[in-house]
């Protein structure tokens, strides 16, 4: 059973992985830290006594606050994980699968398509485009940077999906 999943496995070749660039540890834990500082400052604005409560007074208190839990939650959000793509050519079925990787490892395919629906692929310097026949996009991608361009020309052109 471990050889013919190790053959499956092989079987398979990643076209591109569309990840982008993370945040380095040191950025993410701190976006995480000013983050809940500035939605607990919103909220605890509100929980501070003002010298009166006159409109003036409270439409600044509620502009401050609405601008931080905003600025607050758009911080924490660096932090967390973004589900990636990555495109998968599946040789033995003749079908490019679109995978999309969620946290902790696990994957699931969001999109098979036989070799057979493909009509053109496009590879710009910064997206990667599968149209079918009638010449509607199926799956687009972002390839991040010129040698992730040139690794996806030259997969395709090793399933023979791109000409020569």
């Amino acid at each position: 059973m471990v050889a013919l999943t190790n053959f499956a496995n092989e079987t398979r070749s990643c076209v591109t992985r569309v990840e982008g660039k993370r945040p380095s540890l040191s950025v993410r834990a701190s976006s995480m830290v000013f983050g809940c500082a500035f939605i607990t400052a919103g909220v605890g604005l509100w929980l501070m006594p003002g010298p009166d409560l006159t409109p003036a007074i409270l439409l600044a208190k509620m502009g401050v606050s609405i601008l931080l839990v905003t600025g607050g939650v758009g911080m924490t959000q660096v932090a967390t994980d973004k589900p990636r793509k990555e495109l998968h050519f599946d040789e033995r079925n003749e079908q490019l699968l679109v995978y999309e990787g969620l946290p902790r490892g696990r994957k699931h395919v969001l999109q098979a398509i036989n070799y057979d629906e493909i009509g053109r692929v496009d590879v710009s310097d910064s997206s990667l485009m599968v149209m079918d026949t009638a010449g509607d996009a199926m799956v687009t991608l972002p390839i991040d940077g010129n040698h992730a361009r040139l690794d996806a020309i030259a997969q395709l052109r090793s399933q023979s999906i791109l000409p020569s």
